[in-house]
């Protein structure tokens, strides 16, 4: 059963659904908008023929500190953390990013999450979440976004922009939600997560 407003409501006032920080105007007829957070993960223009999805380990090498940014250069991509809500990230034409949502997320066992992108924000040209919509009974933690831009031109996009909405499933509870599954990869995540799909071929859970 899908949540409509009220039961969303109710289940975040009882803690059954955390969301944190919560603004009762984000609830819609039946999901619940959520805004974009302050981690962005920008990919690199690498000089490599491909990518060994085995061999795939984004080690951080160093930390930089601008005015407006904190940056996390790695192999493959750097993470940049905003310091305000006035400095915006610009995805360019066929660019692919990571983004963090502003809010934490905690569900219970029995309640399947389904994360899709805003209207407005499709109407741009904006795909906000290219693949991995599906969020299990037992996650926590800060949503990364898959976004690309899909427009011929840049668009320049903003922390706290309400980017993307998320409908609740009521189901029966499950036997191992995500939090008590062995090798929950992206559990207690942090936002604009990078791929952790190398633990699928090693036991480093």
């Amino acid at each position: 059963m899908i949540l409509v407003d009220k039961k969303i409501r109710e289940y975040i006032k009882s803690g059954k659904i955390k969301v944190e920080p919560f603004d009762e105007s984000m609830i819609g007829p039946a999901s619940l908008d959520v805004r974009l957070g302050h981690k962005f993960r920008v990919f690199k223009i690498l000089e490599k023929e491909v990518i060994d999805v085995k061999d795939y380990y984004d080690d951080v090498y160093t930390r930089v500190e601008t005015k407006e940014y904190i940056i996390h250069i790695g192999k493959y991509s750097d993470l940049y953390i905003l310091k305000n809500d006035n400095v915006p990230i610009i995805i360019h034409p066929g660019e692919f990013i990571l983004a963090s949502i502003y809010e934490y997320i905690e569900l219970p066992d029995n309640i399947v999450g389904q994360i899709h992108g805003r209207s407005s924000i499709g109407r741009l040209g904006l795909i906000v979440h290219t693949s991995a919509g599906y969020i299990d009974p037992g996650y926590r933690g800060y949503l990364t976004l898959e976004i690309i831009n899909v427009n011929r031109v840049p668009i320049k996009i903003y922390p706290k922009t309400k980017i993307a909405q998320i409908f609740f499933i009521e189901t029966e509870s499950s036997e191992v939600p995500y939090d008590k599954r062995k090798g929950s990869k992206y559990l207690n995540e942090e936002g604009a997560t990078g791929s952790l799909i190398s633990k699928d071929f090693n036991n480093n859970f």
